[in-house]
């Protein structure tokens, strides 16, 4: 639940999100203490609303403040590094020409194999 509360403030998620995100991200289960994927929810998102009134406003600061403390320094980064790199997809889109001249090739092929003869339009 702690974990769960500390990744919904840190992401800027709702409730229903931060649980989603738990069942989706092994990331986020690890960061919860699993060390194994967990393919379920791990609770009901109104159960963190229980949880975080039960605690309270001074409650969750002090959980916040001791994970700062435990894990402050090693939690900051001295550098970001940052993948902007964008590749070019080898895709070739439909196009009305290239459709026309798949049908038309098509249409020849199966003209052949049934021995029709094309008319000559010209």
């Amino acid at each position: 639940m702690v974990g769960l509360l500390l990744l919904k403030q840190l992401e800027n998620l709702s409730d229903e999100r931060v649980v989603l995100q738990f069942k989706r991200n092994p990331y986020y289960q690890y960061f919860c203490g699993y060390s194994n994927y967990m393919p379920g929810m791990p609770c009901n998102a109104t159960e963190l609303v229980h949880f975080r009134k039960r605690i309270g406003v001074k409650g969750f600061n002090l959980i916040f403040k001791m994970s700062v403390a435990l894990h402050g320094k090693q939690a900051q980064e001295s550098t970001v590094l940052i993948d902007t790199t964008v590749q070019e997809k080898n895709i070739t889109y439909p196009t009305d020409a290239k459709l026309a001249i798949k049908i038309i090739n098509r249409l020849n092929k199966l003209a052949k194999r049934h021995g029709i003869k094309a008319q000559n339009l010209g």
